[in-house]
């Protein structure tokens, strides 16, 4: 298949206009081969990765997480270098799909709302909306989420949320963030259910974070048993009070906890995300389960490996699983 064609059906599901602003999606190395035979697909693009995905003569390798998220030189002869050097070397592809995937709540990035079976999922941020099928699409709601946040974070009085609407400026404090908040989703325009597109839907809404409500109410251990029957991970950390009952769930992949205020605003009664910052932790009003960057991530790159491999014909395709570098240790003296 010709490699053109490998990243047109890559970008059907992980849709460029998506991306967050400060990203670095698409092709990190590109190659000189016209054809792909067998490509190879990982959360991240480690030296151990490349050379695996070389040694199994991958002419494609495609991962979620960048190689860099800025231009670096080759001035040492360090683990970059070694990455960048191997795949020139064997001319091998890398095309990185980050938040271009995770804003495309109908791809793989929706596997634990769908693993969980929540209904009416609606999305905390929308940064694209757009025809499929057009040529042009429209980026006017396209927001800097970590940039606004880390304003918001650092400033104590002034709160800056950008959405399709104008600017809005709200003072607050601790004490009220939440009663502004929910105003805040009280006052805006709802944001849109996302659906499969049909006949009669052919827009569809990308963007960061998903909500939506359990089947029925369940008691949170209930709760905390289903979800540890679909996250790979034997341990967690939970931040803030424990509901009775759970609901309505709301997540992020990744380092997504600065979406947690605006999920418990729209009445999340959990937020599961994972690297959960210390002050979101300190801050939080509601109940935040860190489940961990790699448990929702890997599995999201399995399932799109296994997608790709139904949609793309003729071409061998493998997923190279990786460990989470993260480690629990302990008890100490």
């Amino acid at each position: 298949m010709k490699t053109a064609d490998v990243i047109k059906k890559i970008e059907e599901t992980a849709f460029l206009c998506g991306a967050a602003s400060w990203d670095n999606c698409g092709v990190q190395i590109p190659s000189q081969k016209k054809e792909v035979q067998k490509l190879a697909v990982a959360l991240d693009p480690t030296e151990s990765t490349i050379q695996q995905a070389i040694a199994k003569g991958a002419d494609f390798v495609l991962t979620h997480h960048p190689l860099l998220m800025k231009p670096r030189y080759l001035n040492k002869l360090d683990t970059h270098f070694s990455i960048v050097s191997a795949l020139i070397t064997h001319d091998t592809c890398l095309y990185s799909a980050h938040t271009s995937l995770d804003a495309n709540p109908e791809g793989p990035s929706g596997w634990l709302a769908r693993a969980l079976n929540l209904q009416q999922c609606k999305l905390l941020s929308n940064t694209c909306t757009f025809e499929p099928e057009a040529v042009a699409f429209s980026l006017p709601q396209r927001v800097d989420t970590h940039a606004m946040l880390n304003d918001w974070e650092n400033n104590p009085h002034i709160q800056h949320i950008r959405y399709a609407a104008p600017l809005v400026n709200v003072t607050y404090n601790k004490e009220h963030r939440s009663a502004v908040l929910a105003q805040l989703v009280a006052d805006l325009d709802e944001l849109p259910i996302f659906m499969p597109s049909t006949p009669d839907t052919d827009s569809k809404s990308l963007g960061f974070g998903t909500i939506g409500t359990l089947p029925n109410p369940v008691s949170f251990g209930i709760f905390a048993e289903q979800l540890a029957s679909v996250v790979d991970r034997d341990y967690w950390v939970r931040s803030g009070p424990v509901p009775e009952t759970v609901s309505k769930v709301a997540y992020c992949t990744g380092s997504g906890s600065d979406f947690a205020p605006k999920a418990f605003a729209m009445g999340a009664d959990v937020f599961i995300t994972g690297d959960v910052k210390y002050h979101s932790a300190l801050d939080t009003t509601g109940c935040i389960l860190d489940v961990g960057h790699f448990s929702l991530e890997e599995e999201m790159m399995r399932q799109f490996s296994v997608q790709l491999t139904k949609e793309l014909d003729g071409i061998e395709i493998f997923f190279l699983p990786a460990q989470d570098p993260m480690r629990l240790i302990g008890p100490f003296a």
